[in-house]
């Protein structure tokens, strides 16, 4: 008995090659649905729109805006304040005045409109020479008071915010000489201030009338110790967030000056360099500056109802260059500045001037 030989089947043909041919056609016919089903999304949704007049984020079925972008696609930049030297410090009035420290040149505090457009003036430490003098940083109290520490003479001046000196504020009772460096004020009036005396860097915290209610920090490496502290931030809750400049990182404390947690010098995303400015944003994000890294970095810091670090946790919300298709990018930046609305200001020292953004 002979074999029977089977001829070869052409691809298609009934019995051969049929399987390729319908999982094409059930691929087409796949897509061919997606199209169906987002026509009739968008179809739907713009039969809501004209029926409500809503705007398209407010409507059903449409993905809301990502709240806590922070990259450069989430700014805009607004002008720049060129021309300056070294600038360091920026602080924004009440008013709306733009204050920067200038330890290059001619070592001045200047005053600008809230865009940078117009110089309003500009004023010095009182009684010194300019190489005696370096204003360092500004903060602007409740009550529209300029206050600017000056490493050179090692005080911190109290001025009008024309300029017009006021004073100065006193070292606190027990804290002999002083040498003030990093400063804010918190909504009560609070005076914070990161004192960089030899061995006893630390952060003071004065009441308005110039008492001293807390002092805590040496210097040093561990958990609550700093190696020149720079920027410093008060939160709603009280917590007190400090940039510990030479030792590359973040701590933040309670508001007795209890150590909470640290954002840590590294490689990692989220990591840190040489952190110096340090603010609070209008959506509750730590903005920290970054000045070897030349960037701005966010986090969100939450609180899981804990009394200590164990129930806080940080999650790191993305960095902000500059905007290097206009050229601005940042050069050294050192101080940071919010107005309460949508405005950042950066002191880019490197590049000698004050960078303006809106996000």
């Amino acid at each position: 008995m002979t074999s029977t030989e089977w001829p070869e089947q052409a691809p298609g043909s009934p019995g051969g090659g049929s399987s390729g041919s319908r999982w094409s056609t059930g691929l087409k016919i796949g897509i061919l649905l997606l199209i169906l089903i987002a026509l009739g999304w968008v179809l739907l949704i713009t039969g809501q729109y004209c029926s409500t007049g809503k705007p398209i984020s407010e409507l059903p079925g449409v993905p809301g805006p990502v709240d806590d972008l922070f990259d450069s696609s989430s700014f805009t930049y607004v002008s720049s304040i060129e021309g300056l030297n070294n600038p360091m410090g920026v602080a924004v009035g009440l008013d709306g005045k733009v204050y920067v420290t200038e330890t290059g040149g001619a070592h001045k505090i200047h005053i600008y409109d809230s865009l940078g457009t117009q110089e309003l003036g500009s004023f010095s430490s009182p009684g010194s020479d300019t190489a005696d003098r370096v204003p360092m940083y500004v903060a602007v109290n409740p009550d529209g008071d300029v206050y600017v520490s000056d490493r050179g003479a090692s005080k911190l001046f109290i001025f009008s915010p024309d300029g017009t000196p006021k004073g100065e504020v006193a070292p606190p009772e027990g804290t002999e000489n002083w040498h003030p460096l990093g400063l804010t004020f918190d909504q009560a009036g609070n005076l914070y201030v990161a004192d960089v005396t030899l061995g006893k860097h630390r952060v003071l915290v004065m009441d308005p009338a110039g008492k001293l209610k807390l002092s805590f920090g040496t210097q040093g490496e561990e958990e609550g110790q700093f190696s020149y502290p720079n920027g410093i931030a008060v939160d709603g809750q009280g917590r007190i967030f400090v940039t510990d400049s030479n030792n590359g990182r973040m701590q933040a404390f309670d508001k007795d000056g209890k150590f909470l947690f640290l954002i840590s010098r590294g490689m990692s995303k989220g990591d840190l360099a040489m952190p110096r400015g340090i603010a609070i944003d209008t959506k509750g994000r730590l903005l920290i500056v970054d000045t070897t890294r030349a960037s701005i970095q966010a986090y969100k810091v939450s609180d899981s109802g804990g009394a200590d670090a164990n129930g806080t946790s940080v999650e790191f919300k993305g960095v902000f260059y500059g905007d290097l298709d206009r050229r601005i990018s940042f050069q050294f930046p050192n101080g940071m500045a919010l107005d309460g609305h949508n405005k950042v200001y950066i002191a880019d020292r490197g590049n000698n001037r004050v960078s303006i953004w809106e996000y």
